[in-house]
């Protein structure tokens, strides 16, 4: 949306910042997203497999607690969109 308009959403001024301590696993969702699958009529949800083939071929070890923040983040995401 800033891309196309200039101005960030109002929705991302009002956030809390992102922790440093957990700006990579934003940065792994983004990428793991950006790869998903679709179905006829919504988004596939990133599986395990997704996950255990990224970090395959990307080199990344996510923790199991990681893992987790990655699924919620997947769960939160795919909540907004379905809104849409």
């Amino acid at each position: 949306m800033e891309r196309a308009t200039g101005k960030p959403p109002p929705e991302l001024l009002e956030a809390p910042p992102l922790p440093e301590a957990l700006a990579h696993v934003w940065g792994w969702f983004a990428e793991l997203s950006n790869a998903r699958g679709a179905g006829a009529f919504t988004l596939n949800p990133i599986s395990f497999q997704d996950m255990e083939s990224w970090g395959r071929l990307s080199g990344s070890r996510p923790t199991p607690f990681e893992v987790q923040l990655l699924r919620r983040l997947d769960e939160a995401f795919l909540v907004e969109v379905s809104k849409k």
